[in-house]
């Protein structure tokens, strides 16, 4: 989304390759069959083809940090928690280990901001456009892409946020047409959410509204912070006005239900609402009885189907895999083991990303870089936003959650080291 300098030669076909898993990660996650494998697709490949390229530089002590958190939780979903020798049949192991190859060739070819930008732009436009033709154009009752519609809204909130920290932190350097553009695929990211019809994204949005606007308050961004919260009273009021009355019903349907569990109504853990309690309160239960390790993946079945047999839990927890919670899953399923992991998962990138005083003046002298900004805004709203959606939901139960959450940060911090060399460079430049 940002004008940048052009290239004193052409772009070899390894950088071509970056920019191009730069754009593909967001930009066709949610509007093609199983998009958001493509710009991974591109990225591996592009490692191993050009290994002799990249191999054996030196590694950016970040880039080090992430691709052990990376191996490690390779190794963990990798491991069913059932008997110590026992693996699960999750393939995620080659998909964490092709995305640490992927970091290590970007650190010699780290994308542009460009190609993530537009990427961001083109997935949150996309989103909106195939929820408005399956809502409009097909019998579904509510969007769901070409996944489920919870990782769809997801997703789609994702894409939308980073279309709105990209219109306010690069707008000096956006054209008029490019702000607008900004703006309105913003605008079809939310719309995308609204027509999934799921609640759970929107529990993340107030707290990402707060914590992003204190961050840029705190480096000094007062207009953008101002005019971010001027667009979101208005996104709001809009969305008011449109929904107002269904929103109105949603909320005390789930009061209602909430209710209902609380009461013990036998109906009551079949509801949305009260089936998610019941989730809940079993998987706690089962991760107190075995905490340091859990039940494992088959064991969590084989005790959640015993249980409701005994009828200690209701039978509506039978067809789901999974805990609606991505915390009590792994406590159930893995113990405290797979929980500090997990939370390790959420902040390792947050620690790398958080845009400090000290980080946001690493070049005494020159104005703060508004493109390390944004990336560094955008590597803090993936984790935040998955940690609001394992609320309600796993995320990591699905091959979407990993590689969007996965790829996506490499790509953030391979521009970001990118960035902030060619900054230190011409800083030394005579």
């Amino acid at each position: 989304m940002s004008p940048a300098a052009a290239p004193s030669a052409a772009p070899s076909a390894a950088a071509r390759a970056s920019q191009l898993a730069a754009f593909l990660v967001p930009g066709v996650a949610l509007t093609l069959p199983s998009g958001y494998s493509f710009g991974a697709a591109v990225l591996a490949l592009a490692s191993l083809v050009f290994v002799r390229q990249w191999w054996g530089r030196s590694w950016d002590r970040r880039a080090l940090a992430w691709a052990l958190m990376l191996a490690v939780m390779a190794v963990m979903w990798t491991m069913s928690f059932d008997d110590w020798h026992v693996r699960s049949r999750s393939d995620q192991f080659v998909k964490y280990a092709l995305a640490i190859t992927g970091l290590g060739f970007l650190q010699t070819f780290a994308p542009r901001v460009r190609p993530l930008g537009w990427g961001m732009l083109a997935g949150a436009l996309g989103a909106g456009l195939v929820a408005v033709y399956q809502t409009g154009w097909t019998d579904a009752h509510r969007a769901n892409g070409f996944t489920n519609a919870i990782q769809f809204s997801g997703i789609a909130l994702v894409l939308a946020l980073a279309c709105c920290f990209g219109v306010l932190l690069l707008w000096r350097s956006l054209a008029a047409w490019q702000r607008a553009l900004g703006l309105v695929c913003s605008l079809f990211g939310l719309l995308a959410v609204i027509l999934s019809d799921t609640r759970g994204s929107w529990i993340v949005l107030p707290f990402i509204l707060l914590i992003g606007a204190a961050l840029l308050w705190r480096c000094g961004l007062r207009k953008p912070v101002g005019l971010g919260l001027l667009a979101a009273v208005l996104g709001i009021g809009g969305l008011v006005l449109l929904k107002g009355d269904e929103m109105a019903q949603r909320y005390h349907t789930a009061v209602h239900e909430v209710q209902s569990y609380e009461v013990q109504d036998r109906h009551a853990a079949e509801t949305s609402v009260g089936q998610r309690l019941a989730h809940w309160h079993l998987a706690w239960h089962m991760g107190l009885d075995r905490p340091l390790t859990g039940w494992g993946l088959q064991g969590y079945i084989a005790e959640k189907a015993r249980r409701v047999e005994a009828g200690e839990a209701s039978a509506s927890v039978l067809p789901y895999d999974h805990a609606h919670n991505e915390l009590l899953d792994m406590f159930a399923k893995r113990g405290l083991v797979g929980v500090a992991l997990l939370l390790a998962f959420y902040a390792v990138p947050l620690l790398i990303f958080w845009p400090t005083r000290k980080r946001m003046a690493q070049c005494p002298g020159t104005p703060m870089d508004r493109q390390i900004l944004y990336l560094r805004m955008l590597g803090i709203l993936v984790p935040m936003c998955y940690i609001g959606f394992g609320l309600t939901q796993v995320f990591f139960a699905h091959n979407s959650g990993h590689l969007f959450y996965v790829y996506l940060l490499v790509l953030l911090l391979g521009a970001l080291i990118g960035r902030e060399r060619a900054l230190l460079a011409l800083q030394q430049k005579p």
